[in-house]
């Protein structure tokens, strides 16, 4: 084999390498949240460890409103004043599999009393 087709395979293997780490269309998990919450000295705990939860899954947290701009629909309960929207460059069913995961759910025991939150997870591009 020549110099240039080893130099040709090697650049296409490194192309294929690098391009596979990258997201294609579509494929980037998204969860948003919208809510109020109603007591957050009570779910002090959840608070204190969900952004360490989330980079440990792999979540990236784009937008934190605690005072959102709700300009149509219900601005109690589920409806805000809280917006919430996370990203996960490895697609809607690493979102599903953060969500469901034991510790997620220890953590969610202790906020959901106290949160009137409304969780979607969604997939979109980046």
């Amino acid at each position: 084999m020549n110099k240039t087709a080893i130099v040709g395979v090697a650049a296409a293997a490194i192309g294929i390498a690098i391009g596979s780490q990258f997201p294609t269309s579509g494929s980037v998990g998204y969860v948003v949240i919208t809510g109020t919450t109603k007591n957050r000295e009570a779910a002090k705990e959840y608070f204190q460890n969900i952004n360490q939860f989330t980079k440990e899954c792999g979540l990236k947290t784009l937008v934190i409103d605690r005072n959102t701009d709700i300009r149509e629909g219900n601005k109690r309960g589920d409806g805000g004043p809280l917006t919430v929207i996370a990203r996960h460059p490895k697609g809607k069913d690493a979102v599903v599999k953060c969500y469901e995961s034991d510790e997620y759910q220890r953590l969610k025991a202790i906020r959901t009393p106290h949160t009137d939150w409304n969780f979607r997870i969604t997939e979109g591009k980046l």
